[in-house]
């Protein structure tokens, strides 16, 4: 499976949308969507890393489950090598 990120990003571009206009719709910050389409989920507060994840894959009508799962898992990866 590709990494959120990049998932994120190719279908926000296959659907011809740009940051900005996410960013509008959602009310999340352009920094934290650019965070989460770089694969930098650490540089989002914990408590909305999730969240922001769910309404992105929202507005992109993705499917949700496979990235919450690559995000645990992704998250669980980050602990275990601390």
């Amino acid at each position: 499976m590709k990494d959120i990120g990049s998932i994120l990003r190719e279908q926000r571009l296959a659907i011809g949308l740009e940051i900005s206009d996410i960013a509008k719709k959602t009310c999340i910050s352009t920094r934290y969507l650019c965070a989460m389409e770089e694969g930098k989920f650490q540089s989002i507060p914990r408590v909305y890393g999730k969240g922001y994840l769910k309404i992105y894959a929202d507005m992109l009508h993705l499917d949700l489950q496979p990235l919450l799962e690559r995000y645990e898992q992704d998250k669980q990866e980050l602990i275990t090598s601390r």
